[in-house]
């Protein structure tokens, strides 16, 4: 078995009958200085590059994780326009004791797009595949052409069958504004969860969460 891989695969990112509101303040919404349209299309081809020694990909105990992706799209396979993106996605799990499975774990993500990439198409909060980054914000909350964003998680055992677990977590995410395209600061966030053991075979848990950020924001996150 190998612990590296390598690929190729189709992107399509069809937005439809897109419309604006504005912002609750009647300032200008970011999406209309953006440049506002009723529809965008984003299609091309990515090559994806994978290392993972987890043991575990839905509950590890240790390993790492790092994946690279570049997608290039292409205005003759039905794009917009011509752009590109490359993704950076790197894990680290540290198994703090044998006789536990309570774990340090730690997540960077880097994303960087090409200027005229579609509003609904940028990096944004919770914009990984499993929408998990972020928490302590709402999904879309902040977006921006380039990402960065970092993460640590304690996850540690409540009940000794390990039907329930606990997590403490801390964010950071930063990304660059318009038209400048340079990072503004980090918008912070944190919070604690449950983790409710739904196969034992697997390891898989529900995971209850509440995090909280920055100017008020807060709510509870849910996934598996």
């Amino acid at each position: 078995a190998t612990d590296l891989y390598a690929g190729i695969g189709y992107n399509l990112d069809y937005h439809y009958n897109i419309s604006s509101a504005g912002d609750l303040d009647k300032s200008v919404a970011d999406f209309e200085k953006y440049g506002i349209t009723n529809a965008s299309t984003s299609s091309g081809l990515n090559i994806g590059l994978l290392y993972d020694d987890r043991r575990n990909g839905i509950n590890p105990l240790g390993g790492q994780y790092a994946n690279i992706t570049y997608r290039q799209n292409m205005t003759f396979l039905g794009s917009g326009s011509n752009g590109h993106s490359t993704l950076i996605d790197l894990r680290k799990y540290l198994r703090l004791s044998d006789s536990s499975n309570n774990v340090l774990a730690f997540w960077a993500m880097g994303w960087f797009s090409s200027a005229g990439t579609p509003y609904l198409d940028l990096p944004q909060t919770a914009g990984d595949m499993f929408t998990n980054s972020g928490r302590g914000y709402a999904e879309g909350r902040f977006r921006g052409r380039d990402m960065i964003y970092i993460e640590s998680e304690f996850r540690f055992g409540i009940t000794r069958n390990g039907l329930l677990g606990g997590v403490v977590f801390a964010n950071g995410q930063t990304f660059t504004n318009f038209p400048a395209n340079t990072f503004n600061g980090i918008a912070p966030g944190a919070g604690a969860g449950l983790r409710i053991k739904v196969n034992k075979h697997s390891n898989t848990n529900v995971c209850l969460d509440y995090g909280v950020g920055t100017h008020g924001s807060h709510g509870f996150f849910v996934n598996l």
